[in-house]
């Protein structure tokens, strides 16, 4: 074996490390702390070849392939016992072409960079709520964002790739080239290789938009989840609202409960209270409103609350077809009795995105892998702590949060569009093991075809993993 590591270590530009070498914890650490593993391997690729070569030593090794960008992953799908593909030390770039209006984003980029070569030109394209998100889990397995209103998925804007194969091929794929792996990556995760470029639609953005904080007291939940569905059946495509309930943060200085909005705008100011009329009229019990938001503050808003490390576990859901008092209830109740018999777990709480989904379901249903584009409302539910012995226990009360909301709503249980949703969650959202058959719904046995023809050997199977279909 280690005529093997030598070996790959003088064939890659990049490095690889092992446990004690310098590099190697910056190499395993990962946004979750409890989704650390000790790896027997992290390589970090300077370029393509260098992927190529760490996929075929892999594979003469017989040790697992994980693949890292920004390291988000809740599931753990960016981390192995095995090796380590880290893309994120030297393929954190972006650079943009504003004449033909793309923007060209290095494997391993968060979205910090990816805005920034955009604002640059006036132009941007979806990217995620939190600038330090990766790109690569964050588009390949859908993409929600600020500007999916306008826009639609981060998928749904993405032009090319530049993919290293599990044969060690290096292939780009488009509508024209390779159209079939283009059509699964768009929607079917890290399933067929590891993405080295990815190239992105830029569309014109104003430099300024309009972002508020607003919030009421716990004890007005039910007008405020009659008036979110009210607003969202009229909301236009530049505006979004994610609503819901936290401890901590604007309106809880003190950590008291709070139902919290983010409202967001892309336009002036007079034209956002316009539009978010409904939720004014209520008469809120505070606001920090930013009338002329820098365009790239926008998606770091959110950074501090979600920063790095500390143990976190979240779990998604979609409720269809709306949200109703007596649910969101139920599941508010299930978080107080659990920070009540936990108190670490004070940092617990659920999200509403509340996104008009024009754009999304203007998409036909298989023009990608992504099976989700249903009409459900997506919630988060999630829990941050720090103490490991406490893993079980959150991951208990997490699910708690969702069977409460459940017992009161119908769930979304199978991949769809229009009035279905996928199945029980967005994939991104959700880490429990659902399958690939349930999440993909009848793009599945497309995907199988793609997967036998491109990776037969199941080489890459760390997120939702697709069978191959048989020959």
């Amino acid at each position: 074996m280690s005529s093997a590591y030598d070996q790959l270590k003088s064939a890659l530009s990049g490095e690889v490390v092992r446990q004690g070498d310098e590099g190697y914890d910056y190499g395993i650490a990962r946004w979750c702390d409890n989704c650390v593993q000790q790896a027997a391997y992290v390589v970090f690729p300077k370029n393509a070849e260098d992927v190529s070569a760490a996929i075929a030593f892999a594979k003469a090794e017989e040790v697992e392939i994980a693949v890292c960008g920004g390291g988000h992953s809740w599931s753990g799908s960016s981390s192995t016992t095995g090796l380590v593909i880290h893309l994120g030390k030297y393929f954190n770039t972006a650079r943009c072409d504003p004449d033909a209006k793309l923007i060209y984003v290095g494997g391993g980029a968060t979205w910090d960079p990816v805005d920034k070569a955009g604002a640059a030109h006036g132009l941007a394209t979806v990217a995620g709520t939190v600038n330090h998100t990766g790109v690569g889990g964050l588009v390949l397995g859908g993409g929600w964002g600020w500007l999916t209103g306008r826009h639609g998925l981060a998928l749904d804007n993405l032009a090319q790739i530049t993919i290293v194969l599990a044969s060690g091929e290096i292939v780009t794929a488009n509508e024209n080239d390779h159209p079939d792996l283009f059509w699964g990556c768009r929607g079917g995760g890290s399933n067929f290789g590891v993405i080295t470029e990815f190239v992105f639609k830029a569309h014109p953005q104003r430099s300024t938009v309009f972002f508020s904080f607003i919030w009421f007291p716990v004890e007005r939940l039910e007008e405020i989840v009659n008036m979110m569905e009210e607003w969202l059946e009229t909301a236009g495509p530049d505006e979004t609202c994610h609503w819901g309930y936290f401890r901590g943060g604007p309106g809880s200085e003190n950590g008291e409960p709070v139902i919290r909005l983010m409202y967001f705008y892309n336009g002036p100011a007079d034209e956002a209270r316009k539009a978010a009329k409904k939720i004014y009229e209520l008469e809120p019990a505070g606001e920090l409103a930013f009338d002329e938001m820098p365009y790239l503050q926008l998606n770091s808003i959110q950074n501090l609350a979600m920063g790095h490390g500390g143990r976190k576990y979240c779990k998604g859901i979609t409720v269809k077809p709306k949200l109703t008092y007596e649910a969101v209830k139920a599941m508010i109740t299930a978080i107080d009795e659990s920070v009540k018999d936990e108190p670490e777990f004070a940092a617990s709480g659920a999200l509403f995105e509340f996104t008009p989904k024009q754009a999304v379901l203007s998409v036909p249903l298989d023009a990608t892998a992504y099976a989700g584009r249903g009409t459900g409302r997506e919630c988060l539910t999630f829990i941050f702590y720090q103490t490991p012995s406490l893993d079980s226990k959150a991951r208990a009360a997490v699910r708690g949060y969702c069977q409460a909301i459940s017992r009161m709503a119908p769930l979304a249980d199978h991949a769809g569009k229009g009035d279905d949703a996928i199945g029980v969650a967005y994939a991104n959202y959700d880490p429990e093991p659902k399958g690939a058959a349930l999440v993909f719904g009848s793009n599945y046995p497309r995907l199988r075809e793609v997967k036998r023809r491109y990776d037969p050997d199941r080489v890459f199977n760390r997120w939702y993993p697709i069978e191959p279909a048989t020959a």
